[in-house]
This record gives structure tokens, C-alpha cells and sequence, in this order.
């Protein structure tokens, strides 16, 4: 995680909880600059995710569109949180 976070030029993001006397970590990376985001985009065109976690990839692409058509303004939001709300296991559209 460290490598990938050093790639793209952010940080890695650590958390643990404890549920039922169990203790679990995760580790995230997250790509918030232009940087880091094009590296991704480059990535993901080059080796497309597969399933559903392709659509979500697609509809990322659509709302990075959005953002750089309207990078002065915040008009695009509403319609982007729109989309997310439509990733991972919410999805409801397959197109």
C-alpha cells in the first residue's frame, strides 16, 4: 500500500475497530489530486475492472468529466452525487 500510495503521490489511511471482541485494520489510498487521478485513469483504461466495479469505474470517469468541464463552479454536484449513490452495492443501473 505504501508503493502504490508513493506512485500516486498521496497518503495511506489506516483504521482498526474492534467488533465482537475481534479487532479488524484497513488500509486505504485515496487518488484526490489531478496527478494521482490521471496516473488511475491511465491505469484502469489500460486494465479494465471487471463487474459492476467496471460501471462504477465508467460513471467515476463521467463525474471527472463533469468536474474539469466545471472546474470554476460546483454546478456538476448535484448530478454527481447522484451517480455515486448508484456505485458499488446500490447500483440499480446496468448500462
Amino acid at each position: 500500500m505504501s508503493k502504490l500510495a508513493g506512485f500516486l503521490g498521496v497518503s495511506v489511511y489506516s483504521r482498526s475497530r474492534v467488533r465482537n471482541n475481534k479487532e479488524f485494520y484497513s488500509f486505504t489510498v485515496i487518488s484526490h489530486n489531478k496527478d494521482s487521478l490521471l496516473k488511475i485513469t491511465n491505469y484502469f483504461n489500460k486494465f479494465p475492472l471487471l463487474s459492476s466495479k467496471y460501471l462504477d469505474y465508467k460513471d467515476f470517469l463521467y463525474i471527472l468529466d463533469l468536474q474539469n468541464k466545471n472546474n470554476i463552479t460546483t454546478s456538476y454536484l448535484n448530478e454527481a452525487m447522484k451517480i455515486r449513490k448508484d456505485f458499488n452495492s446500490t447500483r440499480t443501473t446496468y448500462h
